[in-house]
């Protein structure tokens, strides 16, 4: 679910970390000690820096797929 997205997200932000591209994890839901909280213009912000942002946690509404 949420939480298995968000644990992927900082997998892949590892990956990228180690081959030299910065990047940040934003959620729907607030895990201030892994992750920013998805703030859309923060998000451009980071894009217009040329860092990769990863989203992690769908919609942050439980009982309804992260797919959807």
């Amino acid at each position: 679910g949420m939480l298995g997205t968000v644990m992927n997200c900082l997998a892949l932000q590892d990956f990228l970390e180690k081959e030299g591209i910065d990047s940040r994890v934003q959620t729907a839901i607030t895990m201030g000690q892994v992750a920013e909280p998805y703030i859309p213009l923060r998000a451009v912000r980071h894009l217009e820096k040329g860092r990769v942002v990863i989203f992690g946690a769908g919609m942050g509404m439980p009982y309804f797929s992260t797919d959807t």
